[in-house]
């Protein structure tokens, strides 16, 4: 009985929080007056968050789209960001949008995986870089791709369709569709 109890609760509970997140994403749309397009099929789990500043941003996250814990969206200085259908991002993921971030269909995302479509600019030796800016570049994701747990995609990156990116890579190159990437590791014997 007190399992039965205790699988009640937790739908009370998760039914209470789909119904919190979609009424913050009818007030995100109503505020937004159409930059924020959220298919209502969303389901996120706890820590979800979405941060978008004042500016011209687009948010568009398309139909069943699965979000485990504590993911971030970070969308400002008149970025754009679309989510195709079918997505799955596991736990701690964080989309960092200041430019452009096209993710395709049907596309599965790893634990902690990052990604940043811009960089400080550092350039000026005599100026804090927190001062200096941004540079703002892009990135798309295509169709049907596995990126692994802790996997940092940055800024000028195309990933094409059908792409595996094994655990722990680090993207600042475009890759080309139906590639594997692998974090290769130098192994040094030892003999005694």
């Amino acid at each position: 009985m007190l399992i039965g109890l205790l699988r009640g609760a937790r739908k009370i509970s998760t039914s209470f929080k789909n119904l919190h997140l979609k009424s913050k994403i009818c007030f995100y749309s109503y505020l937004s007056k159409g930059r924020f397009n959220i298919h209502s099929s969303l389901k996120a789990g706890k820590g979800f968050t979405i941060k978008s500043d004042l500016s011209d941003t687009i948010i568009v996250l398309k139909n069943n789209i699965s979000i485990r814990d504590y993911m971030n969206i970070l969308v400002g200085h008149s970025g754009n960001l679309f989510v195709g259908d079918n997505c799955f991002f596991n736990n701690r993921c964080s989309i960092n949008c200041l430019g452009n971030i096209e993710i395709g269909d049907d596309n599965q995302f790893g634990e902690n995986v990052l990604m940043y479509d811009h960089n400080h600019v550092y350039a000026d030796k005599n100026n804090l870089i927190s001062g200096q800016g941004y540079s703002i570049g892009r990135i798309k994701i295509g169709n049907n791709c596995w990126i692994g747990s802790n996997v940092v995609i940055l800024k000028n990156v195309v990933i094409g369709d059908n792409v595996v990116i094994g655990a722990g890579c680090i993207i600042h190159k475009s890759i080309t569709s139906n590639t594997t990437v692998v974090n290769h590791q130098n192994l040094v014997e030892t003999t005694k």
